[in-house]
């Protein structure tokens, strides 16, 4: 039987070599990668960061030939993987040498049944049937999956399609692994889990190449780092190599680095830590930071203004099948101009509840009322001019050929149909949400960070909506990009407007939100503010949540004698509080 995990060839030759690499898409004039100059060793682990648009999946569709052979476009310089030219070498040869694991898992299913997805792959490398059993009982076990083996695909939670599509790359056994944000629907254990899974593989021989926002536990880990910016490297090395000479850049592109690197780059500008290295671990932070004194009276952020209860849920409950109940008394109110975050375990029923409150379900048993109005007599129309919801995966909710037609559409089906004013609205639109660049383009083309913002410019064009509700807001957005669409999350709230976010981003959750619900196994299990939630443990364990590297900063230096103020929620705002005298 193939080991998933062992090596093919112990060649010490460069696994990857990109030479002159210039790649323009199809239909495009400005270049997306230009003149890409990189070697990856064999048998090592890679980081591929950078901004949204930079760049990182079309280099990641180049390894194994998607580009050019199935986008089509123009390939100039080099690609050699694995001792092949991608330019010369079919698509279902360069499969045994390369799995790609794609930013929307999605893209690569093509069955209707777990265990039949897995082993769709090895079947058309024309594995032994034998092998290709073992293969998928193996790869399912990997992540935790093998008890979901006979589940529909597409009844699959986002964390679940995620963990599924890098199941049926493992059980390819390619040489080269290639994961493009592999970890963005899943919650924070299983996150630390398929961490530990990669961290495995590259001890295992394989060749790994990420691109992650979540750095905590790699950074430390990876042998090299490449960081692009408009499809250009601007930097390669190690990481520490790459941080400490181009960290300043990387924040200022609004590249996602660790709490502990970020402050430590942070007190560098400021004059701090001139004679010690950047942190890139809590350890190493804690250490770094145990000699420095804060202000006594840090700045306090302002309490919101919190109107009526708009929506009130007593016992709630509500199953798929009658054997199966995905909600399971769940009781919660919520009011005009809270931000609320619905956290938890994948398949915790953060979805579904989603789903119940824009009616798409109604509940089994309970009570459920919103905007005074009980559930059974909602109408989804109805529902529609006041409640807004930007789907986990937007392209569900994509009707037109363009990004500027999609948001005229959402204008017109609510009655908006004056020529002039759907242009100004549009392009007020378009450039809050910083997608003025691909009004033109088709949405189904765009990144999965501008489809998130595409799904949420869609919702708030029309300007009506009192709730708006938000499934994985973060998901495929840099940090600046992050920082926008919360400033226009915050400007809504102060118009009155309630948001319900459901996140796996717990440093979103302890940053803006004012409430944090927390599921596991479809009961609420806590509701309260994010200080108190990450002061119980064993609500963190239990819903498979981890508290930040933040807290665990401040928990740290604490413990060493560090007198830390309260309320350091945010790097800004622990940062805001040294005192430099």
């Amino acid at each position: 039987m193939t080991n998933p995990t062992s090596p093919s060839s112990a060649s010490t030759d460069p696994i990857i070599s990109l030479s002159g690499l210039t790649y323009h898409h199809y239909g495009k004039t400005a270049p997306a990668l230009t003149n890409i100059n990189v070697t990856i060793e064999r048998g090592s682990f890679t980081l591929l960061v950078g901004p949204s648009g930079s760049g990182k999946s079309t280099l990641c569709m180049l390894l194994n030939g998607i580009i050019p052979h199935i986008l089509g476009g123009e390939l100039e310089g080099k690609v050699i993987v694995d001792g092949q030219d991608v330019s010369q070498s079919k698509v279902q040869n360069m499969a045994h040498s390369v799995g790609l694991l794609f930013q929307d898992p999605e893209w690569m299913f093509a069955t209707l049944q777990v265990e039949d997805e897995v082993a769709f792959g090895p079947e058309n490398l024309r594995q032994p049937a034998q092998e290709i059993t073992a293969q998928v009982t193996r790869s399912l076990e990997y992540v935790g999956m093998n008890h979901l083996r006979k589940n529909l695909v597409w009844a699959l939670s986002g964390g679940q399609i995620q963990k599924l599509g890098l199941a049926a790359v493992l059980a390819m056994a390619p040489e080269i692994i290639v994961l493009d944000e592999p970890t963005a629907n899943l919650d924070p254990a299983t996150t630390h889990a398929v961490h530990e899974l990669i961290l495995r593989l590259r001890g295992e021989g394989r060749t790994i190449i990420l691109v992650t926002k979540d750095l905590d536990e790699f950074m430390a880990q990876a042998d090299h780092m490449i960081l692009l910016s408009e499809g250009c490297v601007l930097a390669q090395g190690t990481p520490r190599s790459v941080i400490t000479e181009h960290g300043s850049i990387m924040l200022d592109l609004g590249v996602w680095l660790p709490d502990p690197t970020e402050i430590g780059l942070r007190l560098k500008q400021q004059g701090f830590l001139k004679n010690k290295s950047i942190p890139i671990t809590v350890a190493e932070a804690v250490a770094v930071l145990q000699d420095i004194r804060f202000k006594e009276n840090p700045p306090v952020q302002k309490e919101p203004v919190i109107g009526e209860t708009l929506i009130h849920a007593e016992n709630v409950q509500f199953g798929y099948t009658r054997k199966t109940k995905t909600l399971r008394g769940v009781s919660f109110d919520i009011r005009q101009g809270e931000i609320v975050a619905i956290v938890g375990q994948n398949g915790a029923g953060k979805s579904t509840l989603s789903k119940m409150l824009v009616g798409l379900l109604k509940p089994s048993s309970g009570n459920l009322t919103m905007f005074g109005r009980k559930a059974s007599q909602w109408n989804v129309q109805d529902l529609a001019n006041d409640v807004a919801l930007v789907f986990q995966n937007p392209e569900h909710q994509f009707l037109c050929d363009t990004v500027h037609e999609e948001l005229a559409y959402s204008l017109l089906a609510q009655g908006i149909s004056d020529p002039e004013e759907v242009g100004k609205r549009v392009k007020a639109m378009l450039e809050r949400l910083n997608i003025t660049d691909s009004a033109e383009t088709h949405p189904f083309s765009l990144s999965a960070g501008s489809k998130r913002r595409l799904g949420v410019a869609t919702m708030l064009v029309g300007g009506r909506a009192r709730l708006l509700i938000v499934d994985e807001p973060t998901y495929g957005q840099d940090r600046r990009l992050t920082e926008r669409l919360m400033e226009l999350i915050n400007n809504l709230r102060a118009e009155g407007i309630t948001v319900i976010m459901i996140t796996h981003d717990m440093r979103l959750v302890d940053a803006y939100v004012d409430r944090a619900i927390v599921m596991a196994n479809g009961e609420k299990i806590f509701d309260g503010p994010p200080r108190e939630l990450f002061q119980s443990p064993d609500i963190v364990e239990r819903a498979s949540l981890r508290i930040t590297a933040l807290r665990r900063i401040v928990d740290g230096l604490r413990a060493a004698g560090t007198q830390v103020p309260g309320g350091l929620n945010i790097v800004d705002s622990f940062v805001a509080a040294v005192d430099y005298v």
